[in-house]
């Protein structure tokens, strides 16, 4: 009987010997579950033992974590959507927390600016962006909590206007963030502003000068010029000039405005440029001549045919001659020379006369802009000739450039496609 009782003894022992064993080692598991987590690990799962309490307890958990695990892949994959729409706008972004640490810097900021380093995740804002005006800003938003707009103008490594917006971002309770910064560029937008103003300048000094000519020698005569008969004949000549002037002017406006507005429509036809050049060399002949000018003209025979509007490319390749002819000095040499060049029929129209420097070569095809005014005055000329070349030209798919050093002459060049044949 003794050693029955002995024996149920150490049974009782060695069951619940196991059973605590198997309860440390659930409990470890699960010390071991929650210590993952909380290093920010929720792949881990326990194997579910029994239905007790600790069976509860692992079930709970493994629940807890795949749970917690969906949410944090997909606050990951928006985190990723966000990011990838951040880096692919065109418009610089800056996500600023509220210590002043970069949280985000898209890839259009650092081709915008210049930047210290490019190493910039969670560093200060300042310790990246080398721009003052740009750094005082945010330090205003970050103070004063408000949306914040401002332009902002860099002149290097060329002269770029920015328009930026920095906006707070807070949460349901109103505290702050984050701040968002987007910069867009409005170089272009100031180009225009720029030209429609020097536009605006332009025709009005255009306008006024032979208005103000008009008016003295109308008040002249009416104050007893009329008297002197060749004084009043001169005068009424000077009035002529000047009001073709105008006459030119408004015209010139009026064919500018038309094409910009694509409201001329070109009537294009197969045509042999060879002949529109002739018949342009025809009107300008007897202004050559007087001028003791050498014309040289180099145009294959045949040439293939383009497709163009004869009258408007008349009128391209007359302004193109026309300004060879009157800022060569006299005696000067003028070479007009055609050739087939990849994809196109290329006319040049050269010159020996003083030429153009290169600060005027990129704005050579803007309205009004002169190389030298007054001598555009002499000749009558209006300021928007080249203007309306290259429209005309863009119009026909093609291309115009011009080459030029001071004091060796200047090359016009037109390109007129020859797939539109």
């Amino acid at each position: 009987m003794l050693i029955l009782l002995l024996f149920l003894s150490l049974l009782a022992a060695a069951v619940l010997s196991f059973k605590c064993y198997r309860y440390r080692q659930r409990t470890q598991e699960i010390r071991r579950v929650i210590g993952a987590m909380a290093q920010g690990d929720f792949s881990l799962r326990m194997v579910l033992g029994p239905s007790d309490k600790l069976g509860d307890v692992a079930r709970h958990l493994n629940e807890l974590s795949r749970g917690i695990q969906k949410k944090l892949q997909e606050m990951t994959n928006e985190k990723e959507k966000l990011e990838a729409i951040l880096s692919c706008m065109a418009e610089g972004v800056l996500v600023i927390s509220t210590q002043s640490r970069l949280l985000h810097l898209s890839p259009s900021f650092l081709d915008m600016f210049e930047v210290r380093s490019r190493e910039w995740p969670n560093k200060y804002y300042w310790e990246i962006i080398s721009n003052q005006n740009i750094n005082e800003s945010i330090r205003e938003a970050m103070v004063h909590r408000k949306v914040l707009r401002k332009d902002i103008m860099i002149m290097h490594p060329k002269e770029m206007f920015f328009s930026m917006q920095i906006s707070p971002m807070t949460d349901s309770s109103g505290e702050l963030i984050s701040l968002v910064v987007v910069f867009h560029d409005i170089t272009e937008l100031k180009k225009y502003e720029r030209l429609r103003t020097e536009f605006v300048a332009n025709v009005s000094h255009e306008l006024k000068t032979p208005l103000t000519s008009i008016k003295g020698f109308v008040e002249t005569l009416q104050g007893g010029a009329m008297e002197d008969k060749a004084y009043a004949m001169r005068f009424l000549d000077i009035m002529a000039r000047q009001t073709q002037r105008l006459e030119n002017l408004v015209n010139d406006l009026l064919i500018l405005s038309s094409l910009e507005s694509k409201d001329v429509k070109m009537n294009f036809t197969k045509a042999d440029i060879a002949s529109v050049i002739h018949a342009v060399v025809l009107m300008k002949n007897k202004q050559i001549e007087e001028l003791h000018h050498t014309l040289i003209l180099d145009i294959p025979s045949p040439l293939p045919l383009v497709m163009m509007d004869t009258q408007r490319m008349e009128g391209v390749f007359l302004n193109l001659l026309d300004n060879a002819v009157k800022f060569t000095p006299a005696g000067g040499k003028i070479h007009i020379k055609a050739a087939v060049e990849g994809g196109y029929v290329r006319v040049d129209v050269i010159d020996n006369g003083p030429g153009i420097s290169l600060e005027h070569l990129a704005r050579i095809f803007e309205r009004f802009w002169r190389v030298d005014k007054s001598r555009h005055q002499d000749t009558g000329g209006t300021g928007l000739g080249l203007a309306i070349v290259k429209h005309i030209v863009d119009a026909h798919l093609g291309k115009v450039s011009v080459e030029s050093t001071l004091g060796q002459g200047a090359r016009f060049t037109v390109f007129l496609p020859l797939h539109m044949v």
